[in-house]
């Protein structure tokens, strides 16, 4: 049996520990909240409405096109920085679980990557609410595409997370790094700006930017477009690279985890 194979059965023997994992993360980070999984609701959206009325007023633009164009970037944006930056401690916090159980160190940077996911899903039926409201118009089955595109940034953001819960464990100076990185690609990416802003002059900040294509897959079907065949060719080349190489970190370091903590 290869490596690979091994990591997907690991996954497959413990799923119901997954499962469970995931049900104690959602139901423990909103414990004694008043507000509850609504914050997953109300950051995107409040950061959607402030930036977009404030875009709208400086640049005059209107706002029923600006707030669902930053909502529909924030979103998937969100998701991706959560579950990187919340991964690198993936192995770290799960040192008892490692130690002590026979669990496969897989199940951790996927148990993150999960419990965002599911916020994301939330957040993005909130993005429905509003843009039924401000534009009921664009409704139609060309929303369905968000399926695969919610594929495609599932498995980049798995294979991200699993990238920096390896890093982090040999290198514990890479979450701070990886903040900066992920700072750095936020403005570098089309998600508070559209790109025809940049012009042909500057494209390449977007055309060369891997983010760009994993973000737009959802973006676009969440506005009621569809992303072009080369998006989805790009989108789905860079996840496969992200993800393989996510495996291979964790295939290679999975003897050394426990020794490392």
């Amino acid at each position: 049996m290869t490596k690979q194979s091994g990591y997907f059965k690991g996954l497959w023997e413990n799923r119901y520990i997954l499962f469970s994992f995931v049900g104690r993360d959602l139901r423990s980070k909103y414990r004694r909240s008043l507000l509850g999984v609504l914050w997953s609701i109300i950051t995107p959206l409040a950061l959607s409405v402030i930036i977009g009325s404030v875009y709208a007023i400086l640049f005059h633009r209107d706002v029923k096109i600006w707030i669902p164009m930053l909502f529909a970037g924030l979103n998937p944006w969100t998701f991706i920085r959560s579950s990187a930056e919340s991964s690198t401690n993936a192995f770290i916090q799960a040192e008892g679980y490692l130690k002590q159980l026979r669990v496969h160190p897989q199940v951790f940077p996927l148990r993150k990557v999960c419990v965002d996911f599911i916020n994301l899903l939330y957040s993005i039926m909130a993005f429905y609410v509003v843009y039924l409201v401000l534009q009921p118009q664009n409704f139609g089955p060309e929303m369905l595409m968000i399926v695969p595109g919610l594929l495609i940034i599932f498995v980049f953001s798995w294979g991200l997370a699993q990238i920096a819960a390896v890093a982090n464990l040999f290198v514990r100076d890479y979450q701070p790094f990886q903040t900066l990185v992920m700072q750095a690609f936020f403005y570098l990416t089309p998600i508070i700006y559209q790109p025809s802003q940049l012009g042909e002059r500057f494209a390449l900040v977007y055309r060369l930017n891997p983010f760009y294509y994993i973000l737009d897959v959802v973006k676009q079907p969440l506005l009621g477009g569809i992303p072009s065949a080369d998006t989805y060719l790009v989108a789905v080349g860079i996840t496969l690279v992200v993800f393989a190489l996510g495996v291979v970190l964790v295939n290679a370091a999975r003897w050394k985890i426990a020794f490392k903590l």
